[in-house]
């Protein structure tokens, strides 16, 4: 649920359902019980942040395997924790329902393989900002009220301030990146009807399951013809931070703030990236850049805040 990067948190929506609110408490109790509900931030910040030290560490490795190497192999180690915890049922599903989860599971290795292209060629920052685009645009699209024109325009503006600065910018990266927002948004609409013909997180590990196996006649002979065993293991790290790890935070997360809430955290998502970029990649995002980001993050936080109930 992009997030596999793919993520797509939509996916977890989807997936999950809105959180039950709880009953209303006396004001100590309320009191006491502060701590407690920062855990579901929490779990969602650790999410973007692993989800992002994954797609750095991807980069790491690209010389070995190159991108769509790279992103084959990490659905594997993914798909197998996934399917230990989940421990999804394989019988007694209709063909319609297989159909639907095997074109989730190549939405999200479209997704992928777009997402890794970009981040080869553009910083990690301003790769997943377009890529944000996706989810911004499908939740623009279906509210259809003249205050998102404003989020919008600002969403668009960031864009130009990422794609038009020479110094980093890669026409192509940011074509593979635009791409992988478009790849978002329908893995997105696919994994929704997923989510009404599974039960539980069946359909996420079954999905995953799937990319797995696409990708499994790409990512086999890259990992048997390389002797770099530490590459090996930097993938598989990627495929638990990038896959496993993220989701299980944010399943945990759904169960403990509500949708609206979760949305808006999930807008820090490409300043995450950008901050994974700098840290562990020693990416420098110009001043252009770094205001493009939080053009296209103010447009989400306040797509998201002014939503009306229900």
């Amino acid at each position: 649920m992009s997030t596999a990067v793919i993520y797509d948190r939509a996916e977890v929506l989807a997936w999950t359902g809105p959180p039950k609110r709880p009953p209303p408490r006396p004001a100590a109790q309320a009191v006491a019980g502060f701590a407690p509900r920062l855990v579901g931030p929490a779990c969602i910040l650790a999410s973007c942040a692993s989800l992002q030290t994954a797609s750095a560490l991807a980069t790491t490795v690209f010389a070995a395997f190159g991108p769509v190497g790279t992103g084959a192999l990490r659905f594997l180690p993914g798909a197998l924790v996934l399917l230990a915890i989940v421990r999804p049922r394989f019988r007694g599903r209709s063909t319609c329902s297989w159909l639907t989860i095997a074109g989730a599971g190549a939405a999200v290795v479209a997704t992928n393989f777009l997402v890794y292209e970009a981040i080869a060629r553009i910083p990690l920052g301003a790769a997943m900002t377009l890529v944000f685009l996706g989810p911004l645009a499908l939740a623009l699209l279906a509210a259809r009220r003249r205050l998102d024109a404003a989020w919008a325009f600002a969403a668009l503006a960031g864009v130009i301030m990422l794609s038009g600065e020479p110094a980093g910018a890669s026409p192509t990266g940011v074509a593979f990146a635009l791409a992988a927002g478009g790849a978002v948004a329908v893995t997105t609409l696919i994994t929704r009807r997923v989510a009404d013909q599974t039960d539980g997180h069946d359909g996420l590990a079954l999905s995953i399951s799937v990319a797995a196996l696409v990708t499994l006649p790409v990512g086999l002979p890259v990992a048997l013809g390389s002797p770099d065993l530490g590459g090996l293991g930097i993938v598989s790290a990627v495929g638990l931070l990038g896959i496993a790890l993220p989701y299980a935070l944010e399943f945990d997360a759904l169960r403990r703030v509500g949708v609206k809430t979760y949305s808006i955290l999930l807008s820090l998502d490409p300043a995450v990236a950008g901050l994974a970029g700098l840290v562990l990649l020693g990416q420098h995002l110009s001043p252009a850049e770094v205001f493009g980001i939080a053009l296209v993050m103010a447009a989400s936080v306040g797509a998201v805040a002014s939503r009306p109930a229900g």
